[in-house]
């Protein structure tokens, strides 16, 4: 510890700086202590202690407020300073000068001043050879790292967005011709395949006559109600078959043929009558007659319409 004493009689005032230490390194901090003593009953002027010390390039870290204790036969006035300094020197702390009038008359005493060493650390070994800073290492990238790389360059992005857009455009695609393909049958399309189904599975061979002469009943009444909108499922025979006389597209010549294989097969489900061979064979190939009869009424509607169409067209 080193102190500096006033230069005057302790009874006209005087000014000690205490510090840690007058030599540290560049850089550390150490703790300056300012102590004022004047008579008691004075205030004393103090110097600007921050300008005079910055002027000798020490720089205050931290300072406290300055305290006053009062007492008899002085006054006491205590100051904390922490100070640096970052270049390796000798600093001056010049004498600081303080004042005060005691009956008109000024009274003057200061410190004394403190040199102060700063040294830069030593630097140990058998050579002052400072080596170069390595580059840093850059750690290898992983394969989710590659994979993120690969996914965010902009040219993958733009990859990425062409393909989705034809995949989207080519599901688009199949949709719309899916829906082109997928054209319900006609009445006289879905006949036919129950026909041919009625006729594989044989129920003659097997004597089943009324299962057979049924499901014919069944299937004709349910084309009636598809093609003709006649409504003959669960309605007797007699109830339906003066609607379907009157109907274009049912040739005159088979109408009594129809109303024949009906009444047979009511016949044979209801009174359980014996069916003929004749009848059998009959019942079935009027079926296939009935469907090749109407298709070629609808063909000939059909061209008529067109031609209708196109007479009405080359006249506008």
């Amino acid at each position: 510890m080193s102190c500096s004493w006033g230069l005057l009689a302790q009874d006209k005032g005087y000014a000690t700086i205490l510090m840690d230490s007058t030599t540290f390194l560049i850089g550390d901090q150490i703790s300056m202590e300012l102590i004022v003593n004047v008579p008691a009953g004075y205030t004393p002027t103090f110097p600007i202690i921050d300008e005079i010390l910055e002027k000798e390039k020490l720089e205050i870290v931290d300072q406290q407020e300055r305290k006053l204790i009062k007492g008899k036969p002085n006054y006491t006035y205590k100051q904390k300073f922490i100070l640096t300094a970052w270049e390796p020197d000798t600093y001056q702390i010049p004498a600081l000068s303080f004042a005060y009038k005691n009956d008109g008359a000024l009274v003057e005493f200061e410190s004394a001043s403190l040199m102060l060493h700063v040294i830069a650390p030593q630097v140990t070994g058998d050579s002052t050879y400072v080596a170069d800073i390595k580059t840093i290492l850059a750690e290898s990238p992983n394969l989710l790292d590659q994979l993120y790389g690969f996914f965010t360059h902009p040219v993958a992005v733009a990859l990425l967005i062409l393909l989705l857009a034809f995949l989207a455009f080519y599901a688009f695609m199949q949709y719309k011709n899916r829906l082109k393909t997928i054209v319900p049958k006609t009445p006289e399309e879905v006949l036919l395949e129950q026909l041919e189904a009625l006729k594989q599975s044989d129920l003659l061979g097997q004597h089943r006559y009324k299962e057979y002469h049924t499901s014919i009943s069944f299937l004709l009444r349910t084309y009636l109600n598809g093609r003709f909108q006649i409504k003959a499922l669960e309605r007797p025979t007699a109830a339906f078959l003066p609607l379907l006389k009157e109907h274009d597209l049912l040739a005159p010549s088979l109408y009594e043929e129809f109303e024949m294989v009906l009444e047979h097969a009511d016949l044979i489900k209801y009174a359980k009558a014996s069916p003929l061979d004749l009848a059998n064979k009959k019942a079935l190939s009027f079926c296939f007659e009935l469907v090749e009869s109407v298709q070629e009424k609808l063909s000939s509607t059909r061209l008529e319409t067109e031609g209708e169409e196109a007479q009405q067209t080359v006249e506008k």
